[in-house]
């Protein structure tokens, strides 16, 4: 065997070597798994993401396809993305990251789903979360309910309880007090905002119980 040989082979024995450990030997298998981000979860568990991630204890981490544990995940509304990681010497950790609950869509039956920003659910509960606004008609309104109300000042928003969506010009802001406003449509916001605050702080409106501005040059109180 000569020198030449024996620079080639040595080479190829190591990586022989280290691919058997990293890809078949149980020195470095998966002893366990975590899970983190799943603070505020309301329909998902360790457990449960474990299960539908593929992933098992005896596994080799080297062999783990990340990409088909984070596709089978997000098959869960309530994840918005995936991360898996692998940390030696045998640890796999699943790091989900939730949608954020921006809304909860009243149901026929008297119950509420809670949502995104974009009208996606991942459960129903018997009473939104506190702080979060209620939307009850034509869920294809929601992205312009959510225009508006995250146009609205932060005095007002925290004021919101309800809005009604009839209809994309007819949108409707229920306010906690028993004050109800006629928005409209998207549109013209800065204008409706301004006529608003105005009409709000007039004396004369303080017992108002129902402000039109979805025409803001003519609105209407009473």
């Amino acid at each position: 065997m000569n020198g030449k040989f024996k620079k080639l082979l040595i080479p190829i024995l190591v990586i022989g070597v280290l691919g058997y450990l990293f890809g078949w030997s149980s020195v470095l298998e998966i002893r366990s798994i975590e899970v983190s981000g799943l603070k505020g979860a309301k329909t998902l568990t360790s457990k449960k993401v474990i299960r539908k991630s593929g992933i098992e204890l005896g596994d080799k981490l080297a062999r783990v396809n990340a990409g088909d544990g984070a596709e089978a995940l997000s098959a869960y509304p309530e994840v918005a993305g995936v991360e898996i990681n692998r940390k030696p010497l045998h640890t796999i950790e699943l790091v989900i990251s939730l949608r954020q609950v921006d809304v909860a869509l009243a149901t026929n039956q008297g119950k509420f789903l809670l949502a995104d920003r974009n009208g996606v659910t991942f459960v129903e509960v018997a009473r939104p979360p506190k702080g979060i606004p209620v939307i009850a008609g034509d869920r294809r309104f929601v992205d312009d309910a959510m225009t508006i109300f995250d146009a609205l000042p932060k005095k007002i928003r925290k004021r919101v309880e309800r809005i009604e969506l009839p209809s994309k010009a007819s949108i409707t802001l229920q306010l906690r007090g028993g004050l109800k406003i006629l928005w409209g449509s998207a549109g013209d916001q800065e204008a409706k905002l301004t006529v608003l605050q105005a009409l709000l702080v007039a004396p004369e409106n303080k017992k108002a119980r129902f402000i039109d501005i979805a025409t803001p040059l003519t609105p209407t109180v009473r």
